[in-house]
């Protein structure tokens, strides 16, 4: 393998968690992208890259795991990457516009597909994603497929079949607390002398 291919394809990983999540941890965009995995196989000729074994992809809040993931580098220079596990999961932490809010979003599926091209996000068999502030889960949502769509912010997700023979969504969405409004100030007690 060319070093250069290889530094190439290095580069593709890094573009590739950059599009996990509009919301992702800006601060994740300026981090190394690391892939640890048992074995490593290249294919100068298609510029794909194939990790196998307990792979664990990282960048900065980004945590990737799974069973193998196939990162593939088209002609024009965008990436197609597919994690399969069981399951296969994914972590990253979100920016908050509130300091010492803690923003997290989870995803687990047979397989996750990251198109890095239209930044679309792609979980199939028994997927999930859900998102947590500061520890307490607030949305939690499951079916056979779920496809975000990050650059709308779209979320399209397929049901899983139950025993009529019909498709089910579940998604579970906690309401939100407000804030506790501050106290009034009390009555100047007295009056002036």
């Amino acid at each position: 393998m060319k070093c250069s291919n290889w530094i190439s394809m290095a580069l593709a990983a890094q573009a590739l968690a950059f599009g996990v999540s509009v919301h992702a941890l800006e601060a994740d965009k300026r981090q190394p992208t690391t892939i640890d995995a048992n074995q490593m196989t290249y294919n100068e000729k298609s510029n794909v890259n194939v990790f196998t074994g307990n792979v664990l992809l990282t960048r900065g809040s980004l945590v990737i795991r799974g069973d193998k993931l196939t990162l593939t580098e088209r002609s024009d220079g965008t990436q197609f990457a597919t994690v399969e596990g069981k399951p296969a999961r994914f972590k990253q932490q979100r920016d908050s516009e509130r300091p010492n809010e803690v923003l997290l979003i989870n995803g687990t599926g047979n397989t996750i597909e990251f198109d890095g091209d239209k930044s679309i996000v792609t979980l199939t068999g028994a997927a999930s994603i859900q998102k947590s502030t500061n520890g307490q889960l607030t949305e939690s949502i499951s079916g056979t497929k779920i496809t975000y769509e990050q650059n709308t912010e779209f979320l399209n997700v397929v049901g899983s079949p139950n025993s009529s023979g019909s498709s089910r969504v579940q998604a579970v969405i906690k309401p939100k607390t407000q804030a506790p409004a501050p106290a009034p100030e009390p009555a100047p007690k007295g009056g002036s002398k």
